[in-house]
């Protein structure tokens, strides 16, 4: 009885251990949003530069880190971006009907906005890290929450902005990212991995059965001892 139970318990950790896998990246569809053009520029003042320079750097080429507490007025492009963060499957605006191919570049001197599904199946996903190069910034929400942004003079660099996800439960997740451009060129590569992980296995019937008669013996056992 306990052999089996033991080797019962062992086959449903095993089978819940998560498997690796890419989830985003530079092929993966998505909803896209280019109608956001320079309604931004000169907007949401940080250490001294802005989030969104003026066009052809005439406001300057900084490199920030935005940190996941100092989210950006997205105000003057409301229009445009819709809903994106609260009901991202129908956001409105500008939007794209349904996702399509990324283009890894766009028009110089505007911004773009970009929101992927991330489906956690049954099980959910772990481990989950989301890696960005860009030229010139993007900005980063999880299902409407920011996560932080980047902006960093010269081209783009893949890996050069990363962020933790961390677990993500079962079902539909999105993420969510405005790209910023200020001249010069425009670029973007983006990879997502995580632990992809299956339900959960129920013992069967007979297993929970023998579990819960293991136990009772087991407190039983306890009881006469201290008799």
């Amino acid at each position: 009885m306990k052999h089996y139970v033991l080797a019962a318990l062992a086959s449903a950790a095993f089978a819940t251990a998560g498997q690796a896998a890419t989830l985003i990246d530079g092929s993966t569809a998505g909803y896209y949003n280019n109608g956001i053009g320079t309604a931004l520029d000169g907007s949401n003042p940080f250490g001294g530069s802005w989030m969104f320079p003026g066009p052809n750097v005439t406001q300057g080429d900084p490199s920030l880190a935005i940190p996941a507490g100092s989210p950006p007025d997205l105000t003057p492009a409301a229009a445009a971006l819709g809903a994106w963060l609260t009901t991202p499957a129908t956001p409105g605006g500008t939007w794209s009907a349904g996702p399509v191919a990324i283009p890894a570049s766009w028009a110089i001197n505007t911004e773009t906005a970009i929101i992927y599904e991330l489906d956690g199946g049954s099980g959910g996903l772990s481990n989950v890290l989301a890696s960005f190069g860009v030229d010139n910034g993007l900005f980063v929400w999880l299902n409407g929450t920011f996560l932080g942004g980047h902006l960093n003079a010269g081209g783009v660099s893949a890996g050069e902005f990363t962020l933790s996800l961390g677990n993500l439960g079962s079902g539909l997740h999105h993420l969510q990212i405005l790209r910023e451009d200020h001249g010069g060129a425009t670029g973007y590569s983006v990879t997502v991995t995580g632990d992809v992980n299956p339900a959960p296995v129920p013992l069967p019937a007979s297993g929970l059965l023998l579990a819960g008669g293991a136990a009772a013996l087991g407190a039983l056992r306890r009881r006469s001892r201290r008799a």
